[in-house]
């Protein structure tokens, strides 16, 4: 197939293979970075109409109701994030969440897309445990390299996840343009 479709407005907008599971594994990435940030990033634009999920079992990320309470959660992880007793995101519990956002947030993208709901949920879920893992061992050793308060890095790393999110969205405006 290659290639998936969707009609609004009159347009119909095309992504390849390659950036469909690779929007499914950036949102995967995200979610090992801050769990609730990639099903922000998805309800939000579901709930916009670039992520068509009428009809299917996870329509409720494209409610309006939906879009702003996982953003607000989002916003609460993050400041949250910064907090000395939060425990660390490789911790059993946490990666699981981070695995279970991951796969949530790629089945979701790849659904829209008319793609394998079961490759994106494994290629987000696997990519949410690796970035949990790296993204983890990059900001200590930033903070231990450069002297700098894990704070401060955190905030890095939060810049880092809304750039994904921006990047993701200008991937598919672009795609919609492209028509």
């Amino acid at each position: 197939m290659g290639r998936s479709s969707r009609v609004r407005k009159g347009q119909q907008f095309y992504m390849t293979d390659l950036e469909v599971y690779g929007g499914a594994a950036v949102l995967g990435a995200v979610s090992g970075m801050r769990s609730m940030a990639a099903p922000a990033i998805v309800s939000r634009f579901a709930n916009r109409g670039l992520l068509p999920l009428e009809g299917s079992q996870i329509k409720f990320l494209g409610h309006r109701n939906s879009a702003k309470t996982m953003a607000l959660m989002a916003a609460g992880e993050m400041i949250a994030d910064k907090l000395p007793f939060i425990p660390k995101r490789t911790s059993v519990f946490p990666l699981v969440a981070r695995a279970a956002s991951g796969a949530l947030s790629g089945t979701a993208f790849t659904k829209a897309r008319k793609r394998s709901v079961v490759a994106g949920a494994l290629i987000g879920s696997l990519a949410a445990v690796g970035a949990s893992y790296g993204a983890y061992k990059l900001r200590k050793t930033i903070g231990e390299k450069l002297h700098l308060p894990d704070s401060i890095v955190a905030v890095a790393e939060d810049a880092l996840v809304a750039g994904c999110g921006f990047a993701l969205l200008r991937a598919l405006k672009a795609a919609e343009a492209a028509v």
